[in-house]
């Protein structure tokens, strides 16, 4: 079977289409970030489609951003293969937080990005500013009708990170 990778523009207010919350990222802190980054997900979903049906894709998807100029990544981790928190004092969550370049500029355009990060696990919030493109790539055959993902979400979940 013929495999087709569909590229989506998702750059400004499109981005809002992009759904993360059932994500799996895959994003690893780098020194100093790239002026160009891609990052994996597993699991996102796209919201108010012309179609007027949310897709949840069920596989790894790609979103690149170009002109990046600063960045930001906050975790709060799991348990060990669990999907609690860790506390620390006084019931807080353990967040490890970490941030890149200056600060937003008027030119730029802010990114949000929530899920479940992969490594270290937990739950993280990272945003990236940029001033040029953003895309999102996927394989058309992994996307789903997100009621069935809804219906069904162990056989679509990604779930590489619980053994």
């Amino acid at each position: 079977m013929s495999k087709i990778r569909n590229v989506l523009d998702v750059t400004g207010k499109l981005f809002d289409q992009v759904d993360f919350t059932e994500a799996t990222l895959f994003f690893h802190g780098h020194r100093e970030l790239p002026e160009s980054i891609a990052i994996e997900v597993w699991g996102l979903s796209f919201i108010e489609t012309q179609q007027t049906k949310d897709y949840y894709v069920s596989g790894i998807a790609t979103i690149s951003f170009e002109g990046v100029t600063s960045g930001l990544l906050e975790v709060s981790l799991y348990q060990t293969n669990e999907d609690d928190f860790i506390k620390i004092k006084n019931e807080k969550y353990l967040t490890l937080t970490k941030s890149w370049g200056k600060p937003l500029g008027f030119e730029e355009y802010q990114y949000h990005l929530g899920g479940v990060l992969d490594w270290p696990r937990g739950y993280s919030q990272l945003g990236i500013n940029a001033t040029g493109k953003v895309t999102v790539s996927f394989e058309t055959n992994n996307c789903v009708l997100t009621s069935d993902y809804v219906r069904n979400p162990e056989k679509y979940t990604y779930k590489g990170n619980r053994d």
